[in-house]
């Protein structure tokens, strides 16, 4: 009884060649070496819209494909015939006339005699522009998907009135602060941060005597003020209706005082002029350092304890 392998290499070698030829759905072709077609499979022939795949015998790329992409194949093909040397799994790019653009994923071989010397090259082709398409629309997927994690970090880091970072990126902030001063300490060398708490003064009266439009303005604005009164290693926030708050890295309690004089200063001295209503402002500030207190929520009950003496005192101050 013959063995299964045994029928198969009995089976003649045109036949086998012709099955491949004339059923692959991948592009099969030879060339001489000169690079012209010598064989191609059926597929080959449809890929040039030839009814028969005779019509490329002699015929080479430059034929059917523009010239960038059929020397391309042209120079990969004199370089297998020098070197021997297979090139598989190439990219190849091809736009159409029309516009339309495929994708094929190629293997080049060196062609022998049988002699084993090389008289040209073979290879195979596959189509695989609905794999790049995948592949691209992936991508787009993919960058889509960035930018609305980027949107919904700003939804959940960002007060949408301001546009400053809000209340519960100041405690996350602080506490990184934090971690980054212990870790310095621990490795000998001291730092100090400090906070500043700002509060606008009478802002309810501002609600109430030109409305809530005019309010979310003034917030707006001083926003914008106290963003540009800061270093860029300073972060400012708005953590309530018309408090803010200042996180000042690497600054001693007396350096932070000075900046808030300045905003303090620069406030009362910059009325603004919203719906034809001249608002002057004034704020009270509280100020507080790391240097005074270890714990985060003891920091910023210290701060908010000297603000709100800035505005038992007579607001417009600085404590």
């Amino acid at each position: 009884m013959k063995k299964a392998n045994d029928v198969s290499l009995s089976l003649p070698e045109g036949l086998v060649i012709r099955t491949i030829m004339n059923n692959s759905e991948d592009t099969i072709y030879f060339k001489n070496l000169e690079s012209k077609f010598i064989l191609n499979s059926k597929a080959h022939a449809i890929q040039f819209n030839e009814d028969n795949v005779l019509n490329l015998v002699g015929k080479r790329d430059f034929d059917y494909f523009p010239n960038e992409f059929s020397r391309a194949a042209y120079e990969a093909e004199q370089a297998i015939i020098t070197t021997g040397q297979a090139q598989i799994g190439i990219i190849e790019k091809w736009e159409k006339p029309n516009g339309e653009v495929i994708w094929f994923s190629a293997s080049k071989y060196p062609l022998y005699d049988e002699n084993n010397n090389i008289i040209g090259t073979w290879g195979t082709s596959r189509n695989i522009t609905p794999l790049k398409k995948a592949e691209e629309e992936l991508i787009l997927l993919n960058q889509k998907l960035t930018e609305a994690n980027q949107r919904l970090e700003i939804l959940s880091t960002r007060d949408g009135l301001s546009g400053l970072y809000n209340h519960r990126h100041f405690f996350d902030t602080l506490a990184i602060t934090k971690a980054h001063k212990n870790r310095l300490r621990d490795s000998g060398f001291s730092s100090e941060y400090s906070i500043i708490l700002i509060d606008i003064d009478n802002f309810k009266k501002i609600n109430d005597t030109y409305g809530h439009l005019v309010g979310d303005s003034v917030i707006y604005n001083i926003g914008e003020l106290l963003v540009k009164s800061i270093r860029l290693t300073d972060t400012c926030f708005r953590i309530g209706g018309d408090e803010f708050a200042i996180l000042q890295v690497n600054t001693s309690l007396d350096n932070a005082r000075l900046v808030a004089e300045k905003i303090r200063s620069q406030v009362m001295l910059t009325p603004l002029m919203i719906e034809n209503h001249m608002i002057n402002l004034t704020v009270s500030i509280g100020v507080a350092s790391s240097s005074e207190v270890e714990e985060i929520t003891d920091l910023i009950a210290l701060c908010d304890t000297r603000m709100y003496e800035s505005k038992r005192n007579g607001r417009n101050q600085v404590t």
